[in-house]
């Protein structure tokens, strides 16, 4: 009986002493907290950098909370979340301005340089010998054309899709409708959601029609269609940062260290977006995809040694 009861003791001793020290190990994990926007892009940087911190470092693990625009500045400006990898500044310029004048936001430069924003048209609409709009070199020139776009809802009008509705872009659309008088000849057509507004741009070029409007890059849509964007039409250069909470720099240094060299291009972007939705991919898959087809890319962001080891979790 007394060995049993010494076996036993021994037994809960060592159990707590695993339980301890599990307790301790997980105090000394760190949780860096992503903001998932809605859009794939920003989801698929997320989760590069989610791998590069948990496999490439010690101590670090990921977690993402979804939210649109605003909610995820909120976040980082309350301290609920720590990394916005696609700030988009031109859309919100005054939110951002107020969080990074206060302290609260600290910008740590572009994800992808130039963004472009605008009104796209199919380049097989307006080049090559079947092009049906050749004279169609801006958006001056739309009411020349404005049969070509009819509007099947009014057929008395073209039909230019200016945004989707309660976006911050759609402004911007709206200025450039009525700075070039566009009222007599189109109506401004209001997508319902991305996907939607998506939707009638990949429909009109499958069947090689016409279609004009509001899109964006990067986009897996812009990275398998050739569009063509309308001089004119052009939106201001769209900052796309990565931003971070005030007490990053202090909570993550080394992650701090590599959000400042990280960096990509809208190519590089549609590339990866185009690979996401042809095989249907999740922004998990992709995130690796770009980890191993991409390394001559993201290894310029780490050392070596963390290189190294992310290449060997791969």
């Amino acid at each position: 009986m007394k060995k049993t009861l010494v076996c036993l003791m021994i037994i809960l001793l060592s159990v707590t002493a695993v339980v301890t020290a599990a307790g301790q190990q997980e105090e000394g994990i760190t949780t860096i907290t992503f903001g998932d926007v809605s859009w794939d892009s920003v989801q698929v940087h997320n989760r590069i950098m989610a791998f590069i911190i948990e496999n490439g470092l010690d101590g670090y693990e990921a977690n993402f909370i979804a939210g649109d625009t605003l909610p995820i500045i909120n976040g980082i400006v309350q301290g609920d979340v720590d990394v916005d990898m696609e700030s988009w500044h031109s859309n919100f310029p005054e939110v951002y301005a107020e969080g990074i004048a206060s302290g609260d936001i600290i910008d740590l430069g572009a994800n992808m340089p130039d963004a472009p924003q605008g009104w796209w048209v199919p380049r097989y609409l307006v080049e090559g010998p079947d092009a049906q709009a050749s004279g169609l070199k801006s958006v001056a020139d739309l009411p020349k054309y404005a049969e070509l776009f009819t509007d099947p809802e009014d057929r008395s009008k073209g039909l230019v899709y200016g945004g989707v509705a309660g976006w911050s872009q759609l402004i911007i659309s709206e200025e450039i409708y009525k700075e070039n008088g566009l009222e007599e000849t189109f109506n401004l057509g209001i997508a319902g959601s991305g996907a939607a507004l998506a939707g009638t741009m990949v429909g009109a070029y499958t069947k090689g029609e016409p279609w004009v409007g509001y899109y964006w890059a990067p986009t897996a849509v812009l990275g398998k269609l050739d569009m063509v964007r309308l001089p004119g039409s052009e939106y201001e250069a769209a900052k796309v940062n990565i931003l971070v909470g005030k007490t990053m720099p202090e909570k993550a240094p080394e992650v701090i260290e590599i959000l400042k060299k990280y960096s990509t291009t809208v190519d590089q972007n549609n590339e990866f977006l185009a690979a996401m939705s042809e095989n249907n991919w999740s922004s998990e898959e992709t995130a690796r995809w770009f980890l191993e087809n991409k390394q001559d890319v993201w290894t310029k962001w780490v050392s070596a040694d963390i290189a190294s080891r992310v290449k060997a979790a791969l």
